[in-house]
């Protein structure tokens, strides 16, 4: 039998005896109601049709009292005891968009008729079946509880009894508090006019009074519709309507508020919203660059992030995640590239874990008269943070700077004095070898690193970086930048420097470029601090360089016809450490 929608919402109502019911297999709940005692009265079982009302399609939109019954159900009696059937309920349901969908619900065929009585008031007192009856008034007052709040043993504490809620004492929110299980999962959502309030609620778990409070935060008046859905945290597939409320807002408060979505990872892992507690909406407006969001995390989560446009598509370079460790804080930026609405999202896992990151917190980022060169960061690893490092150029942008005409682009970056950086440069996902030079400016106390593509187009310019105390030796990622070349004035490759160029932190000034021309003579002018004696092989042959002066190497060298490489010896040691190696064309 299909529930006859087009009767329903015509009131021009078809047959409803069993016969008519049975022929034309299709009824409203009195069809319902009278084919299932049809049956009953041939098994020679005692069925009663109950008329009443219920809190069914359309309850919400419903004003004061009803007049006249709008629904039918069935009594029982088996082994002289009354029980209740609803057999429309139970073979399916009305959709929003006004369909019939079957699918049996066999909660509602002999219900407990202390839980039948939140959603259906017989018309006849007897056929509540409850020891104290109730009236019409206590029914409407009474929480709509679906038959998954009963099963998933919830229990609703406040509102006690009561459809509707108030806004706290002196809050810009009300509170509803569920008692249950801690392997039950709840969501919340408020409406009105039929349309989510974004920003509008939250819900947390107390693991102690195992309580869920669920806060509303209305952002206008109206009659506000609260539904509350659950499942258990195990169970395949979404969750079910369990409580439905009614938040009557008359009068908006002083300062209203609203929350950031949040999910179960964020109160499993402790998190704490510092900054920007009572918002889920932030505002870059009038030339400024970004927005930021401090977390408290216990020490062993870390967190990650996103920012994606009002089309789902993640916008490079706009966010920035890193942990404070003078203030102990996880510091989190989003930058919009354009005015518009964005979504900052925040993800986390403990360290120990090597799967994913998981969806934390969600705030809204509203951009409006944005600066024309909007901010974006580069992709950092957490050990850029650890070892300290601090971006000096370029600042504020995840694409390094191509200038006109080029050879070679250069990032800096300021590092404590136990920390060594190396680089890489890539095009379409391959490494491009000896393009790519790591050096240190003692002068400015910074890192540079140089860059230099073969070609125009898009490059990935990869940082690593390792700490000389730290026990592992391979260097590890630290921070990736976009370069977009234009035009190559002359592609060059670097020289080749070994490990010691690095530990003891030199540099070149000249020649930058890593081959040479045969017969040509060539200044050479490098920082090489704390050697004792630093000399040049040309040809497999010992130069003896005499432009020596610790830290600073000034000299000048005829090319022969194989590598030149420079190299350095340290106190008392007799051997030479290679630093540098040029080839000869």
């Amino acid at each position: 039998i299909e529930y006859d929608t087009v009767s329903y919402f015509s009131k021009n109502y078809a047959d409803q005896t069993a016969e008519g019911v049975f022929r034309t297999r299709k009824g409203v709940c009195a069809g319902y109601g009278n084919i299932y005692k049809y049956l009953c009265d041939a098994l020679n079982i005692p069925c009663e049709k109950v008329s009443g009302y219920s809190k069914g399609y359309g309850f919400d939109e419903r004003e004061g009292a009803p007049t006249e019954t709008d629904h039918a159900w069935n009594a029982v009696e088996i082994d002289h005891h009354w029980y209740l059937i609803e057999s429309t309920w139970g073979a399916g349901h009305l959709t929003e968009e006004k369909n019939f969908q079957r699918k049996l619900n066999s909660y509602y065929f002999l219900p407990n008729p202390t839980e039948m009585i939140y959603h259906h008031l017989p018309e006849i007192e007897k056929w509540q079946l409850l020891q104290k009856p109730i009236k019409m008034k206590q029914y409407l007052q009474m929480p709509q509880l679906q038959p998954h709040y009963f099963e998933l043993n919830l229990d609703l504490i406040s509102p006690r009894n009561q459809d509707h809620v108030h806004f706290a004492p002196g809050k810009a929110y009300a509170l509803v508090l569920i008692q249950g299980p801690s392997d039950v999962d709840l969501i919340v959502d408020l409406k009105l006019n039929n349309k989510e309030i974004e920003g509008g609620d939250r819900v947390e778990f107390d693991t102690k009074k195992q309580m869920h409070r669920c806060y509303f935060a209305p952002n206008t008046i109206g009659k506000h519709k609260i539904t509350i859905y659950a499942k258990q945290k195990d169970a395949y597939g979404k969750h079910h309507e369990v409580i439905g409320l009614t938040f009557d807002v008359t009068k908006m408060p002083k300062n209203p508020i609203s929350f950031p979505k949040t999910w179960k990872t964020f109160f499993d892992l402790n998190m704490e919203v510092v900054t920007l507690k009572h918002t889920h909406l932030i505002k870059v407006h009038n030339r400024q660059t970004d927005a930021e969001v401090l977390i408290r995390t216990p020490d062993d989560v870390e967190l990650h992030g996103s920012l994606t446009n009002s089309d789902g598509k993640k916008v490079e370079g706009g966010h920035q995640v890193f942990y404070d460790r003078h203030k102990s804080l996880w510091r989190c930026k989003f930058a919009p590239n354009c005015d518009g609405m964005f979504d900052a999202q925040i993800f986390a896992k403990r360290k120990a874990e090597k799967g994913q990151y998981t969806a934390a917190v969600k705030f809204k980022v509203k951009a409006r008269n944005i600066q024309k060169q909007p901010v974006s960061y580069p992709t950092t690893w957490p050990l850029f943070y650890e070892l300290g490092l601090k971006i000096e150029a370029p600042q504020n942008r995840a694409t390094a700077v191509w200038p006109n005409n080029a050879s070679f682009a250069e990032i800096r970056i300021s590092a404590p004095s136990d920390v060594e950086l190396s680089c890489s440069i890539e095009f379409n996902g391959i490494k491009n070898e000896n393009c790519a030079l790591a050096q240190f400016d003692h002068d400015k106390h910074q890192w540079q690193l140089l860059f230099a593509p073969q070609c125009a187009g898009l490059h990935q310019l990869m940082i690593y970086g390792r700490r000389h105390s730290d026990s592992r030796t391979e260097f590890e990622a630290v921070a990736e930048f976009s370069l977009i070349v234009t035009k190559i004035r002359k592609p060059i490759i670097f020289p080749i420097t070994y490990t010691k160029f690095q530990t003891t932190k030199c540099r070149i000034y000249e020649p930058l470029e890593g081959t040479l021309k045969k017969g040509a003579i060539i200044p050479f002018h490098c920082v090489i601090p704390g050697a004792t004696e630093v000399d040049l092989q040309v040809d497999s042959k010992w130069v003896g360089v005499k432009g020596y002066e610790d830290p600073i190497l000034k000299t000048g060298i005829a090319v022969g016809s194989k590598d030149i490489t420079v190299y350095a010896r340290y106190g008392q040691n007799t051997n030479y450490d290679g630093l540098i190696r040029y080839s000869v064309k």
